[in-house]
């Protein structure tokens, strides 16, 4: 369980935007039942050049580790990278362990999940050596290794077939998620259970295209439809969305 916020700046990324995300560590909505913010481990991450990095990650509660959290918001809005990911983690299933901490890393993806995949050990990718013991982190890698050997087909073909393979192979909450490689920021919103809860927003200004699981201020946001995914490039422009996503369900 989580809140996610991406990133597609052309005209940079304002620290702002980092600091309003950071807030939900303590007041994030959460599931019936939980106690409110997202305490389990943070991350931010992004790229320097061509290289997909972490500007910090931790297993510690974002809300008590603001002098780490603040330096990692630093590095990524100097490191001029145009796309970010940040996530907050509200522990479902893995322990408070670093390599449990989204985002995940991957050559040169970044990915964030929010939701949990029941039976998720049907995704093992085999030969791969997993950084922790997340369902999140597995849905990740399965996803990477169809990207990775799927060079003939365009993103949205590829995306769509295997998120239909692991509809096929498990049960889920939730297969809501952020992905970036680089040159594309992916929002993905998909759920079978509380729809207020895994939720993903977009909003657009004349600087930036930014998801986020809640709406922060000084935005107008919009609800992205269940099975909807909209994909843009690292200027923030839209370049798909929807399309045949749809029939991924």
């Amino acid at each position: 369980m989580c809140r996610m916020l991406g990133i597609a700046a052309g005209g940079g990324v304002s620290p702002l935007w980092l600091e309003s995300f950071h807030e939900l560590a303590v007041t994030g909505d959460v599931l019936k039942g939980m106690s409110k913010g997202h305490d389990d481990g943070w991350g931010v991450a992004g790229y320097l050049a061509h290289w997909a990095v972490y500007f910090g990650r931790s297993e510690k509660d974002a809300s008590q580790d603001i002098e780490n959290f603040d330096a990692s918001c630093k590095k990524a809005v100097n490191s001029n990278s145009k796309i970010l990911i940040a996530h907050l983690r509200k522990a479902s299933k893995g322990e408070k362990h670093i390599g449990n901490s989204h985002p995940f890393i991957h050559k040169d993806l970044i990915f964030c999940h929010n939701g949990d995949v029941h039976g998720s050990e049907k995704l093992a990718v085999p030969g791969v050596e997993y950084e922790g013991s997340t369902d999140s982190e597995r849905f990740f890698r399965y996803i990477s290794a169809r990207l990775e050997h799927g060079i003939q087909k365009n993103y949205p073909e590829i995306l769509a077939e295997a998120i239909k393979e692991v509809k096929k192979k498990c049960s889920y909450s939730s297969l809501t998620f952020l992905l970036s490689n680089g040159e594309r920021l992916v929002g993905y919103r998909d759920y079978t259970e509380d729809g207020k809860y895994f939720s993903l927003y977009y909003a657009k200004s004349d600087r930036a295209f930014l998801l986020c699981s809640e709406p922060l201020p000084g935005f107008e946001w919009k609800p992205m439809k269940n099975g909807e995914m909209i994909i843009v490039n690292k200027a923030g422009v839209i370049i798909d969305s929807a399309g045949g996503f749809q029939a991924a369900r």
